[in-house]
């Protein structure tokens, strides 16, 4: 049984099928469920007890184990369960280590949170790229603040001798 089926109709499929992941991936992010009733939305904040007993709210992404909350890291997107970002993560895999050797420093993560944050990443390319640079300019700034102060102790130092 052999079916003769053409580009032109392969390309209609195709389509037919990006138009339905689309819509799922609209449902999925309005948060429908699966028989079309409502359900909360994805985003929607929620509020968690800490370890520590305090309450704070967090707001889930589409990656189930990364959050964010305006209180944590100026809202930088947020392993769960830890005060680790996920720019932390993205930079570590640059230093050259494995999500083996991540673990290895944050053991009270798991391999599912670490590769959910570089997955996060990988969604959200710009934002954390954008969060690396606040990053590195706000190190650079530091380092220079501090140089300036010591240069200004030597030289009160020297107006003494």
């Amino acid at each position: 049984m052999e079916t003769n089926v053409t580009l032109e109709q392969m390309a209609q499929e195709l389509e037919q099928v990006k138009r339905e992941l689309r819509e799922v991936k609209e449902q999925y992010a309005l948060g429908v469920n699966e028989n079309g009733g409502d359900a909360a939305p994805r985003n929607a904040p929620q509020e968690v007890i800490t370890k520590t007993g305090e309450k704070r709210i967090e707001y889930p992404t589409e990656h189930p184990h990364i959050y964010t909350s305006p209180t944590i890291h100026r809202g930088e997107p947020t392993v769960r369960g830890s005060a680790i970002s996920v720019r932390t993560i993205v930079e570590r895999t640059r230093l050259g280590d494995s999500p083996e050797r991540i673990l290895q420093g944050y053991p009270h993560l798991s391999l599912a949170k670490i590769h959910d944050a570089l997955s996060y990443y990988y969604d959200h390319t710009e934002e954390i790229e954008q969060y690396i640079r606040e990053n590195e300019e706000a190190g650079w700034r530091a380092l220079h603040r501090a140089s300036y102060n010591l240069r200004l102790s030597k030289l009160r130092l020297e107006s003494f001798d």
